[in-house]
């Protein structure tokens, strides 16, 4: 009897024990796979967060930027303190990013899992945790901002005071060269970081290029980043974008910019015009031949309102380049009123005797002399002529 209660006791104990340890490993097993699902997460997400107090119960968006317009991946309400955190899934390969909330905006990139986290700066500016590349290129974005905020200001201020048209094109000009000092020094100290990348793609608001790749060292200078980032990044999205831009770039500079050099063999100076303008005064086109001059012909109420904004921008951002546009309107009160609008030379030919002076070959076209009254392009169609 006491032999059987002995057996089993160390049954029971057995039993006891066995049914501890399952249970242990079904708790071990339950917190390993847990842990191992939080890993998995983590090593497959890029963490974008921050405290943004000034969007406080608005919304943040996380873009793209691979392709030339921005695809959104996701969104977030910031919270009350102007916190918020979005996660979206990890690159294999370096990326950029843009991150929106409000009016404000910052780049960044990233090239494995990481954590990328946004502040707001004592001047409304964005500043940046994370990794070297992404501060420095978030850094570059904040004075791209900064400089369209700046540009659109003046613009606004442009449409009121017409007449202070010098002095905004210089304000302009010399903003721009202001975010041209930090580009370059980016792209000099790395041609092969983000930044780089960053600041030979994107333009300024209204389209205003802030490299003039007519201009053998701003040429030069893409080509570097283009052919370093083609070696150490070989066949990637932002390497072969930048390679097709120095192609599109080279084959652009021979026609389509005014510059001092010539572009073709002959040395003809224009022809002068003399034609009237909206008030009834007569330009001469020789009176502006100490600049570079695009002398466009186009009927001015034949043309898109969205082409002729881009032609303003052009011309607001570039104060060493005059237009003569040449319209060839019979209705001179609808010209008048259509002309007052626009800040360069617009004058009417109404019976487009310039034409025959120009021997044009077909309207719209271009014709470009540089400083010295030297043609630099003629008969350059419209559509081939990038404002």
């Amino acid at each position: 009897m006491i032999l059987k209660s002995t057996a089993d006791f160390y049954r029971g104990s057995i039993k006891r024990a066995t049914m501890r340890f399952i249970n242990a490993l079904k708790i071990s097993t339950l917190i390993f796979l847990t842990l191992f699902s939080i890993s998995c997460r983590k090593n497959t997400t890029i963490s974008i967060c921050g405290k943004i107090p000034s969007a406080a119960g608005k919304m943040v968006y996380v873009d793209s930027l691979t392709s030339t317009n921005p695809v959104c991946l996701d969104s977030a309400m910031v919270e009350e303190d102007g916190s918020f955190n979005i996660d979206i899934r990890a690159v294999k390969r370096m990326a950029f990013f843009q991150m929106r909330a409000d009016s404000m905006y910052g780049a960044f990139c990233a090239d494995s899992t990481e954590k990328i986290e946004f502040k707001e700066g004592v001047y409304g500016e964005l500043t940046l945790t994370g990794d070297d590349y992404a501060v420095q290129l978030c850094r570059l974005s904040q004075h791209l901002r900064a400089t369209n905020e700046y540009i659109r200001t003046l613009m606004l201020m442009f449409d009121k005071s017409p007449e202070k048209k010098e002095t905004i094109k210089n304000l302009i000009y010399n903003r721009v060269m202001r975010y041209r000092q930090v580009a370059d020094s980016l792209v000099k100290e790395n041609p092969v970081s983000p930044a780089a990348y960053y600041a030979m793609t994107t333009k300024l608001i209204y389209g205003i290029e802030p490299y003039d790749f007519n201009d053998e060292e701003d040429l030069l200078m893409l080509a570097v980043v283009a052919n370093r980032w083609d070696i150490i990044r070989h066949n990637n999205v932002y390497s072969n974008l930048l390679l097709e831009k120095l192609a599109r770039e080279k084959v652009d500079k021979a026609t389509k910019k005014v510059g001092d050099g010539l572009l073709f063999s002959e040395k003809a100076t224009f022809v002068e015009l003399n034609l009237p303008n909206a008030k009834h005064n007569r330009i001469s086109l020789n009176s502006i031949k100490n600049k570079n001059v695009i002398l466009l012909f186009w009927n001015l109420r034949k043309m898109d309102h969205d082409v002729l904004e881009r032609i303003k921008s052009y011309y607001i951002s570039n104060p060493d380049v005059e237009i003569y546009h040449v319209s060839f309107d019979k209705d001179v009160k609808a010209f008048e009123k259509v002309a007052a609008h626009y800040p360069w030379i617009c004058v009417n030919d109404v019976d487009g005797k310039s034409a025959v002076t120009y021997n044009l070959e077909a309207t719209p076209s271009v014709f470009l002399f540089n400083k010295r009254g030297n043609i630099v392009g003629k008969n350059i169609p419209f559509i081939g002529y990038k404002f």
